[in-house]
């Protein structure tokens, strides 16, 4: 019954179709009733290319490769971290026997895809080429859509770059040129030239040129095309013009005197916060139209139930085949406009203050994020995607391997995605391979009837895939497994069932596997210790937690949160200095957090004062300087006076520790590093010293 919609491609989890599906099945050969398409160009949803962008750090070769790695693990370009996926332009390549080809598509046809590839299996073995303006990228591969996949012939003499970055927006353009009629007073708010322009475009040609249309840009705004066209569209369509910061919405509506001035109001800005401008500037019985998904809608709802007006909030319609011929006049009368604009290569830039999702700036603004992510410290953007994408796996239920070094809180992860999962009210099973002896690890694992061995209980016991019934099971040090287990723990994940050791009769068992290594898997099966197999079964989606050397910016926010914890435990109040705390940050980690958390603990037991100094880090972390230094007396010479300069002491112990270090490693730079400061303000503290 439902074939149609593609649910015999999804593989995990089952009986959801495409768009929700985890892992789709993206194999060359169709079925009767589908269609496949040789893709050539690929139009990605614009806040899903902005992220990819941050993660590879604008490396055109890592932007590429991040892409790949999407359509592989997921065999559909759905963005883990966004929940979005974009459009495709190719060639139709054959057409099953029971495809409803409404269309009268033939082999040969250029078409163009208008649905998300969020449901779509693609297979990529090529990204050719990057088009940052309009956020495409040519392919090498193919696609399979189903037949109620609605598929456009291209029309002769019409750009595709810009007909598909119109058709993203195809339902929400429709849907503004409909509520335009009869309306006198225009908002476009957004942070996307071409977006702007696009959607200011259609209200110009729908309320005529008597409209008043007002643009806000964000000072952040991508300027991806410029151009004398460009320059004279944005006049022809525009009365005003401003740069403001969408994320102060007072501060905008003030500057532009027109609190409930306008008749209708589009937000089409990827910046979640920025629709609290809209909501101000429209005026009681106006509407508000949401072009972007990204944004709070319902924070919209809130704010005008806040402010007792009464608004019309508005998305785009579902789909409706009127889309297509509208979307196509549209680029017909904007192309001559855009036929010399030069494309702009702009650096996406890291900015917390942006976010990239709605979600994020939800949790951000309302501290729920504490609530979901236990605590967890996100002071910086590789940490603040690693939160993303736990929040967002968390909600399929497919196996994760988390990955990463001794101490970077792997657990942590397991415990943020099984608590924000849908199995987070059943049983949660946490299992250290590594300390459960070879000999009973199977009796552990999957229970044992009575009488099965000698010792074992006369009642028989359950195990832990059978405890863990409809819940999670996390299995830390997986890479520990001996491969008689390996193989019996395969056939669980295959089959759903296992038998006792004893038992005759198989036990059902519904669970979802988290599983976390510090060892390289993919090494330990070249050297055939674990099985390629079952990697492939849990490594569903791989989850890196990255060192704390590469987020040293969270630095004092993990001191900051560690004193707090200790001084709960030991009901003590004591703070830290920050220079306490730059040194911290100056210096290397290999057990990461755990090692920095046990380090905070160990010096605010041992230090005497209400505050951690400088010099308390230096003695907890160089114990080796001190043990060869006669700081004694450096204490003494102060106990005739009647007042101890603090200073006084402190500067004597960083003069003798300096002195000493340069004489033990001979030049600044090896002293610098001994006692973990740069060799800039080693040689500052000689001079200060005179040493």
């Amino acid at each position: 019954m439902f074939k149609k919609y593609g649910t015999d491609r999804v593989m995990e989890p089952k009986s959801v179709l495409p768009t929700s599906a985890w892992r789709v099945d993206n194999s060359r050969e169709i079925s009767p009733n589908e269609i496949r398409v040789a893709i050539k160009r690929i139009h990605l949803e614009p806040t899903s290319f902005k992220q990819i962008c941050l993660e590879a750090g604008n490396n055109e070769d890592k932007i590429r490769q991040k892409i790949m790695d999407i359509v592989i693990r997921r065999g559909k370009l759905h963005n883990p971290i966004t929940d979005t996926g974009g459009l495709f332009y190719g060639i139709v390549e054959k057409v099953g026997s029971e495809y409803i080809n409404v269309k009268g598509l033939k082999v040969g046809d250029e078409v163009i895809c208008n649905a998300s590839l969020t449901g779509i299996p693609i297979y990529l073995s090529k990204v050719t080429k990057l088009y940052l303006a309009y956020t495409q990228i040519e392919v090498e591969g193919y696609a399979i859509a189903f037949s109620d996949v609605p598929l456009i012939k291209k029309p002769d003499n019409v750009p595709i770059d810009l007909l598909l970055f119109a058709f993203n927006e195809s339902g929400t353009l429709y849907r503004v040129s409909k509520e335009s009629m009869g309306k006198k007073h225009f908002l476009i708010v957004g942070n996307n030239i071409m977006m702007n322009m696009l959607f200011g475009f259609v209200v110009r040609k729908t309320a005529g040129p008597d409209a008043e249309i007002i643009c806000l840009f964000d000072k952040k705004t991508d300027i991806t095309i410029k151009g004398k066209g460009v320059d004279e569209l944005l006049t022809r369509i525009f009365n005003e013009i401003h740069y403001v910061n969408i994320l102060r919405p007072v501060e905008c509506i003030e500057k532009l005197n027109a609190e409930e001035y306008f008749d209708l109001s589009v937000n089409c800005a990827d910046i979640p916060g920025a629709e609290t401008v809209n909501i101000l500037a429209t005026k009681s019985g106006g509407t508000v139209i949401f072009a972007n998904f990204i944004n709070n809608y319902n924070i919209a709802l809130y704010i005008t139930e806040s402010i007792s007006r009464q608004l019309d909030i508005i998305c785009a319609e579902g789909y409706l085949d009127q889309y297509d011929e509208f979307d196509i006049e549209i680029v017909k009368e904007l192309a001559p406009y855009l036929e010399w604009a030069i494309p702009v290569s702009n650096k996406i830039e890291e900015n917390l203050n942006y976010p990239i999702s709605r979600e994020e700036r939800i949790l951000e603004n309302t501290g729920y994020r504490k609530v979901l992510a236990e605590e967890f410290i996100c002071e910086s953007r590789i940490m603040a995607q690693l939160l993303e994408e736990m929040l967002s796996v968390a909600k399929y239920d497919c196996n994760v391997i988390i990955t990463g070094n001794t101490g970077v809180g792997k657990e942590k992860v397991a415990n943020i995605i099984q608590k924000n999962s849908s199995r987070k009210m059943n049983s949660y099973m946490k299992i250290n391979c590594a300390a459960i002896s070879p000999n009973l690890m199977e009796s552990e694992f999957f229970g044992y009837e009575k009488g099965a061995f000698t010792g074992a209980n006369q009642s028989g016991k359950k195990g832990y895939f059978e405890m863990a019934d409809n819940g999670i099971i996390f299995l830390d040090e997986v890479g520990e497994l001996p491969l008689d287990i390996q193989a019996k723990l395969l056939r669980v994940i295959q089959d759903g069932q296992f038998f006792r050791v004893g038992g005759t009769k198989p036990v059902k068992t519904n669970v979802r596997i988290l599983s976390a290594t510090n060892r390289d898997l993919e090494k330990l099966i070249e050297e055939k210790l674990f099985r390629r197999d079952l990697y492939y079964r849990l490594n569903v989606f791989p989850i890196r937690v990255p060192d704390l050397s590469e987020r040293k910016s969270e630095m004092p926010a993990l001191v900051k949160h560690f004193i707090e914890t200790y001084n709960e435990k030991f009901s003590i109040e004591k703070g830290i200095e920050e220079e306490a705390v730059e040194y911290l940050q100056q210096c290397d980690w290999p057990g990461n957090i755990r090692e920095l958390e046990n380090v905070i603990q160990r010096i605010l037991i041992g230090s005497k004062s209400d505050s951690i100094t400088l010099l308390d880090v230096m003695k907890a972390l160089k114990s080796d300087l001190f043990e060869n230094l006669n700081l004694e007396a450096g204490e003494n010479q102060f106990v005739d006076q009647k007042i101890i300069s603090l200073d006084s002491v402190v500067d004597s112990f960083e003069k003798n520790i300096i002195k000493y270090a340069c004489e033990k490693y001979g030049s600044t730079r090896k002293a610098a590093k001994g006692i973990g400061i740069s060799q800039t303000q080693l040689i500052r503290k000689k001079k200060k010293y005179e040493i």
